[in-house]
């Protein structure tokens, strides 16, 4: 049987941190609403955070998961869920109104893009390994 403790890790706090910004979400469309505003910019941006991060994020964590089942290190895997809690946590906060927001938000985003293609190619390489050892 396979394990996928250092994926379910990651999982777990990348589920909440999709929670905070689900909230944060409603809470803009909240006020935007309240205030009869159809195209409040804050509510566009939060449905964009959440878009963004729910384009991703399920996609990698699942590559992670088809990785580790098939024996990768753990310390690879926590390079990989690290970096992408930190990069997700880097696209949020450049997400606000501010002088490095948007470098913020580009690093996040560069790095969520890495993350998605480092787990690809491990997987490329995984399903490659038995082929190349003469097993398949």
């Amino acid at each position: 049987m396979f394990s996928v403790h250092v994926v379910l890790l990651y999982a777990g706090i990348l589920g909440l941190l999709l929670v905070v910004l689900s909230f944060n979400m409603m809470k803009s469309w909240m006020r935007a609403m309240g205030k009869g505003v159809q195209n409040d910019p804050d509510l566009r941006r939060a449905e964009a955070l959440v878009g963004s991060f729910t384009d991703y994020v399920p996609l990698t964590l699942l590559l992670m998961g088809a990785v580790e089942t098939c024996g990768a290190p753990a310390v690879a895997l926590h390079a990989m869920g690290a970096c992408l809690v930190a990069a997700r946590l880097m696209h949020a906060f450049g997400s606000n109104y501010s002088r490095v927001s948007d470098a913020l938000r580009f690093l996040g985003a560069q790095l969520t893009y890495l993350v998605l293609t480092v787990a690809s190619f491990c997987c490329l390489f995984y399903c490659a390994m038995p082929q190349l050892a003469g097993e398949g």
